[in-house]
């Protein structure tokens, strides 16, 4: 229930509207409720058994004051107009009825309409904000495939299963209430048979969807694994077809989506059992009332009237469509939480990076960078990537981080703009430990230049305006130039409104290297990180983008992972890293005359 409150609460912002279809569905209730016991004065007229009042009594919301004062001026009108004037009126009553029950069904399904479409926007909006808040542990421990198919798929799923469902709650519990009251009124005895009806039936589809839940779990799971598989297969076209592994993947795939379509195919035919199980119910609920009712009309004592035990039936068949509606709505519900379950996994996901309450902003970097005694593993009781590191950064200087793949180069840089915290010790700037410092303010100081740049699917402009969103046009273009980018630019037909498709597929890699240098530039933060920002470039590239970099550590502290010798020969200090611990440390001269550590690299990996 818990669980299942959690999307519950999401309709708060819209109890207004939901108070307002409740009203509608209420009103849309009594109107047809009016329209069917019509039935009865219309027998009544016809085979002359209706009974009149010679007087009426105050009008009151109650069926006793309704039914006196109705009989009462239907009276008045066979009296003074006769008979088929009387039948017109009844007639002219359940038109109007109806039309206006139909006027309030239909506002209440628009006001449902209404509800449904703004709940399933703010889920998606809460899911990409608590995504986008996430530290980078959670995406190291689940697949993209399955964080997508969890946005899309099951967001889907909670629509059609729950929030369409809305009309259930809105509006079938409030036609049932009605509708009883009304039978108990005409049959107290016929009334307490259907109730006893209920448990029953409920207690079977119940039954029956007992295992629906577990089944969809897994196969929203395996939807997750489908989805996720197929972001790898086209990220990875090329190395499919230069393997020539297309059957390979091919088979993987059928396996996978046979697994999904032959769970799904047991959880459909569970779910459509309900429209059969239910049918067998209301016929075996009329077939009691037929049989009850009709030994009342027909017994000596004459309990019940031919023509109300017709308007009962009509009433009552009114019953077993929203009695219908809800336990298909239970089918729908016990579908939809299992993706209630699966996307709990990121709305009620513990931060490990947590800001601190008081958390001070950082708008510049002033002294030095300092990492005390850090140790940093990824899961408990597994070695440490970096064990005991202790160095310090001054603001100015330029310093690089060499070491074998696997030493704790990228995981020391991303220990300072707090992607992760240590498992003990601290990293500090200007003496204070990150911890205390609010964390956008703390991450707006740092830019990036990665190995392999990000390029998001839309035009150059944008793509060097993601660095600052606030930036002027002259300010973009003056990014470019620094960068070398502004030629080749001006080289493309739209220049910089052009489209640089997925992954920036239209650019060379030294193309989307420079824009992602202009993007850096345009953020113009004094903390620069530069991650192998040239190991992928081939040589004419690399020079290119050499200059581009120069431009970008003008006046910023800079820290660089480093592959090639040319990038750090010049740096103010470099230390190298094995299994996690920095071994030595100095200029690139001191270093080599060492004949250790950096020497074996500049030796294997960097010539």
């Amino acid at each position: 229930m818990r669980k299942f409150l959690s999307i519950l609460k999401f309709l708060i912002p819209y109890w207004h509207t939901a108070l307002l279809s409740v009203v509608s569905n209420l009103l849309a209730a009594l109107f047809s409720v009016i329209s069917f016991t019509m039935v009865i004065p219309f027998l009544g007229l016809l085979f002359s058994t209706q009974e009149f009042v010679t007087k009426s009594i105050p009008l009151s919301f109650s069926v006793e004051s309704v039914q006196h004062n109705f009989n009462y001026y239907l009276g008045r009108i066979i009296d003074d107009k006769g008979q088929l004037q009387a039948l017109l009126f009844i007639i002219l009553i359940v038109f109007v009825f109806t039309i206006l029950k139909n006027i309030c069904l239909f506002i209440g399904k628009s006001l449902i309409i209404h509800i449904r479409i703004n709940v399933v926007k703010d889920i998606r909006n809460e899911l990409m904000n608590k995504i986008l808040d996430f530290d980078l542990s959670y995406f190291s421990d689940k697949r993209r495939g399955d964080i997508i198919s969890k946005m899309i798929i099951d967001v889907k799923e909670i629509e059609i299963s729950i929030i369409s469902s809305l009309e259930m709650l809105f509006k079938d519990p409030i036609l049932l209430v009605v509708y009883l009251y009304v039978l108990m009124f005409m049959s107290i005895k016929l009334t307490l048979i259907v109730i006893l009806i209920f448990p029953f039936s409920a207690l079977i589809i119940a039954q029956v969807g007992k295992t629906l839940k577990k089944k969809t779990i897994r196969g929203q799971q395996k939807m997750g694994a489908l989805i996720g598989m197929l972001e790898e297969t086209l990220s990875g076209i090329k190395i499919v077809k230069a393997f020539t592994a297309e059957r390979f993947i091919e088979q993987r795939f059928k396996k996978l989506n046979k697994y999904y379509s032959d769970l799904f195919s047991k959880v459909w035919r569970q779910r459509t059992l309900s429209n059969p199980v239910s049918d067998i119910i209301s016929t075996i609920s009329i077939l009691l009332i037929m049989w009850f009712g009709g030994k009342m009309v027909l017994t000596e004592e004459g309990e019940l009237s031919s023509q109300v035990f017709i308007g009962y039936l009509a009433v009552f068949t009114q019953v077993i469509r929203p009695a219908k509606s809800l336990s298909g709505g239970y089918y729908n519900v016990i579908k939809g939480m299992a993706s209630i379950e699966r996307i709990n996994t990121i709305l009620q996901h513990k931060f490990k990076i947590k800001e601190s309450p008081d958390a001070v902003k950082i708008s510049e970097f002033k002294d030095f960078i300092e990492f005390r005694n850090v140790i940093f593993h990824y899961q408990e009781n597994t070695s440490p990537i970096i064990n005991n590191i202790n160095f310090t950064i001054k603001k100015g200087q330029t310093i690089a981080l060499v070491g074998h793949s696997g030493s704790g180069k990228s995981t020391i840089v991303d220990l300072i703009p707090r992607f992760f915290d240590p498992v003990s010790g601290e990293v500090l700037i200007d003496g204070i430990s990150l911890k205390e410092y609010n964390i956008n303010s703390l991450r707006s100081l740092f830019g990036y230049v990665n190995q392999e740049p990000i390029i998001f699917n839309d035009t150059i402009y944008n793509n060097i305006l993601f660095g600052n969103p606030n930036a002027t046009k002259e300010e973009v273009i003056k990014a470019a130039k620094l960068s070398y980018a502004y030629d080749f630019i001006m080289e493309k037909d739209a220049g910089y409104d052009t489209n640089l498709g997925e992954d920036g597929s239209k650019l060379s890699v030294g193309e989307k290297q420079r824009i992602s240098i202009a993007r850096t530039l345009l953020k113009n933060s004094p903390i620069l990180i530069l991650d192998e920002a040239t190991s992928s470039l081939d040589y004419k590239s690399e020079l290119i983008v050499r200059k581009a970099l120069d431009q970008l550590m003008k006046n910023r502290t800079t820290i660089v992972i480093a592959h090639r010798l040319s990038t750090i020969k010049n740096v103010d200090k470099i230390f190298v890293l094995n299994q996690g611990k920095i071994v030595e440390h100095g200029t690139h001269n001191e270093l080599l005359k060492l004949n250790t550590h950096y020497k074996k690299l500049t030796e294997f990996e960097f010539l």
